[in-house]
């Protein structure tokens, strides 16, 4: 398969992840370390099974690489902690605004550190994506920049770090075994700084909870490997990063088609209209 139909199947399932976490994290007794433990555990285990049905897990990491593997256990573990905990102090509007942002400095980092060719065209592609994005999820509110607001900012800028230390170390490494390293190695840490946070799993033994944590977790792993295999073949950060930005606005569609959410119903055709021009300037 091309790179593009990696792409297109990782935003299809992507985009339908953030109504289950959001459901999640509206209740009481829910905790953004434990869900990112129960997360991410899940989709480790999923990316194993995967692997091992490939071939085989390959679990050797060089001295070369270590370094890489290092700095991605920090932001990988940093980035769900604080998208989790905005989550439960702003608005899921609010949020996945600002969250996008990500694939920006995702854009730029992929110029700078992983020496993609520089080209104003993409980056005002990416531009007016996101353009597109806000436009579509606004509600008429004023933006107040709080705690939460500043956790998203700092998980968009985690998350788009993350990615570019994924891409740089899968040059040289098979695709679903390290989605088994990124998805495991973050709760390790978490486990290891946070031991207390094991009580709290009980809360996704309940068996509507346990289902709605697998599925999204699940949904997660193939839409990460999916994302991996483009930019293998690909080799192209600085166009897959505002493509991946896409499934905000698939996300605002389908509430369309599905939910029948018609609120805002211009801003989101606009912002849509804007997201594919921003695609085409992108991908040409």
């Amino acid at each position: 398969m091309t790179w593009q139909l990696f792409v297109g199947f990782s935003v299809l399932l992507f985009s339908l992840n953030g109504l289950f976490h959001r459901v999640l994290m509206k209740e009481e007794n829910s905790d953004p370390y434990a869900q990112t433990i129960a997360f991410y555990g899940l989709g480790g285990i999923f990316a194993l099974v995967i692997s091992l049905f490939r071939g085989g897990f390959h679990y050797q990491i060089s001295l070369n690489q270590l370094p890489f593997f290092l700095l991605l256990i920090i932001f990988a573990t940093a980035a769900p902690v604080l998208a989790f905990k905005a989550l439960k102090l702003i608005e899921a509007s609010e949020s996945s605004i600002l969250l996008s942002s990500q694939r920006l400095w995702l854009v730029l980092g992929a110029f700078i550190f992983l020496h993609e060719s520089f080209s104003f065209q993409k980056l005002i592609g990416t531009i007016i994506i996101l353009l597109g994005i806000m436009l579509a999820q606004w509600k008429k509110q004023r933006f107040v920049f709080n705690q939460g607001a500043f956790f998203v900012l700092l998980a968009a800028i985690s998350y788009a770090i993350a990615e570019i230390i994924s891409f740089f170390i899968l040059r040289n490494f098979d695709t679903t075994s390290f989605s088994v390293y990124n998805a495991l190695l973050p709760v390790f840490v978490l486990i290891i700084i946070f031991p207390k946070t094991l009580k709290k799993l009980n809360f996704y033994l309940k068996p509507k909870r346990a289902l709605n944590i697998s599925l999204v977790s699940l949904n997660d792993t193939l839409a990460t490997i999916f994302l991996f295999f483009a930019y293998q073949i690909g080799r192209n950060a600085s166009q897959i990063g505002p493509l991946m930005a896409t499934q905000t606005i698939i996300s605002v569609l389908l509430a369309i088609l599905i939910l029948k959410e018609k609120n805002n119903f211009l801003n989101k055709i606009i912002g849509a209209s804007l997201v594919v021009v921003g695609v085409i300037l992108v991908i040409r």
